[in-house]
């Protein structure tokens, strides 16, 4: 059962937001009265209010998705962020998003990968200095992406 689970089909229709890790961007500092933490084990960067879990964003060092797109690497994608809602609206994500540009942006491009109606992630990341990259839309079964359209924003 889990297995057509996983081979469903369904509809991909992303916003991609990105750095490249060629471009001298300076990103905003933003002040966090909470730490940020990183876990080695799960690539993730943590914050935390005593043992509240206020935020996590993910890397990952390959896309599957930015691959079949024809995304070279090094690249870096930042995903499967949460934040508490008790903690909207305090500059968390983007002072995650910052710690993780000063991190890795070096060695990697670095992209986000978000739902076009997402709009308060949208302005986290915006606030974070990433730019607006693309419009990906596809048709995902398995691990396998159908009529691929990449539309650019300049």
């Amino acid at each position: 059962m889990n297995l057509f689970k996983k081979l469903k089909p369904y509809q991909v229709d992303l916003l991609l937001f990105g750095l490249d890790k060629s471009d001298k961007v300076l990103v905003p500092e933003f002040k966090l009265e909470y730490p940020i933490t990183f876990d080695d084990k799960t690539s993730t960067f943590l914050v935390k209010d005593g043992e509240v879990l206020i935020h996590k964003s993910k890397i990952f060092k390959k896309s599957l998705l930015l691959s079949s797109f024809g995304f070279k690497q090094p690249l870096m994608t930042i995903g499967d962020a949460f934040t508490n809602d008790e903690y909207r609206g305090k500059g968390i994500y983007p002072a995650v998003l910052e710690r993780i540009v000063s991190k890795h942006l070096k060695d990697s491009s670095l992209y986000l990968l978000v739902s076009p109606e997402n709009i308060p992630s949208i302005r986290g990341i915006e606030k974070a200095g990433f730019s607006k990259v693309a419009n990906l839309k596809c048709l995902k079964i398995g691990p396998i992406y159908l009529n691929k359209k990449l539309v650019r924003f300049d």
